[in-house]
């Protein structure tokens, strides 16, 4: 008989009482039986403490921390992280609803990997805008400098935790940076491509930015990204260039192996630095990586030419790094 691989499931929570239930009664149904159900608040001031002891109470599965003050999300989330004792983790947010067979299907599909992920659906019961990607992301490493994959997808073999440097080495970048890029950098990311989570988008979610009607691809939209990034270079780069020296520090404190890692290192160096040589070189990278730069594979003129443009395009990616009016 095979052995059945333990799982926990973390969540954090912050003021989340208003759907806070209805994510929990989907982690309750799991296909999978689940080994503990960690839930760690970080000090709200709503019902929501009141509504986790209930649960608590008819549920032995899951076990109530909360913290002594506020922590913030990624001091909530690393800590709750380490509380955990099964084979594998997977990560929560408040306000979503998974699944059934969610956990089930990534054990099944995460093997000797130390990160599955899966697809992740946007909707809302309050009108605020959605937008939901139907394409099939890559999540190599020279993608993964440039984004991430949300944590609230994430299964992750708990051997992933000993791989990531501790924060103070690296800088304020949210925790699923720190896990998507060391396992990226393993080469050690499947994917499982079916929607099981069904993300809530509502006014005052922690990640919640309204949809952006140039996110999706078309060259009109295309054009609009490279015009305003054009309009706003000067503006957003001196942001860029300390957020990436955060992810250079990752990289560095990640000490993986290979070429792959090795380029994508000296990448994340050169978008720290400024001058024309330094982004004539880190667009050269840009040509040598184009077919795993970009949110799916691709070959063709097109991908090439973005290639080249993508270091002036990326400053519209990046526009929330600009301080808020």
């Amino acid at each position: 008989m095979m052995d059945i691989q333990s799982v926990s499931i973390v969540m954090c929570t912050f003021n989340g009482q208003q759907y806070l239930a209805e994510q929990i009664d989907s982690l309750l149904k799991q296909t999978y039986p689940v080994h503990e159900i960690i839930i760690q608040d970080d000090g709200s001031t709503d019902g929501t403490m009141s509504l986790l002891q209930d649960y608590a109470a008819a549920h032995p599965v899951i076990k109530l921390f909360n913290n002594v003050g506020e922590h913030g999300v990624n001091n909530n989330f690393f800590s709750a992280l380490r509380r955990a004792s099964g084979d594998y983790i997977a990560i929560c947010d408040q306000d979503d609803i998974w699944e059934p067979a969610k956990v089930e299907k990534q054990v099944a599909a995460i093997g000797d990997y130390l990160l599955c992920t899966c697809r992740s659906k946007p909707f809302s019961d309050d009108g605020s805008p959605v937008n939901y990607d139907s394409r099939t992301p890559n999540y190599s490493l020279p993608r993964m400098l440039y984004t991430s994959i949300a944590g609230h997808t994430m299964l992750l073999n708990r051997r992933l935790l000993d791989l990531i440097p501790d924060q103070a080495s690296v800088g304020g970048l949210y925790y699923d940076v720190y896990l998507a890029l060391a396992a990226a950098a393993n080469d050690s990311i499947v994917l499982v491509n079916e929607v099981l989570v069904h993300q809530r988008r509502y006014d005052g979610a922690v990640t919640y930015s309204t949809a952006d009607k140039h996110r999706t691809p078309s060259a009109m939209n295309g054009l609009y990204t490279l015009c305003w990034s054009l309009k706003h270079y000067r503006e957003v780069r001196p942001y860029l260039h300390e957020y990436f020296q955060r992810r250079y520090r990752l990289l560095k404190g990640i000490k993986a192996q290979g070429e792959t890692y090795e380029d994508v290192t000296a990448m994340a160096a050169l978008e720290g630095r400024q001058g024309a040589l330094n982004m004539l070189h880190l667009c050269l990278y840009h040509i040598k990586y184009r077919h795993r730069l970009f949110y799916t594979e691709g070959h063709g003129l097109v991908n090439y030419m973005r290639s080249v443009l993508y270091c002036i395009m990326q400053v519209y990616f990046y526009r929330h790094l600009l301080p808020k009016q």
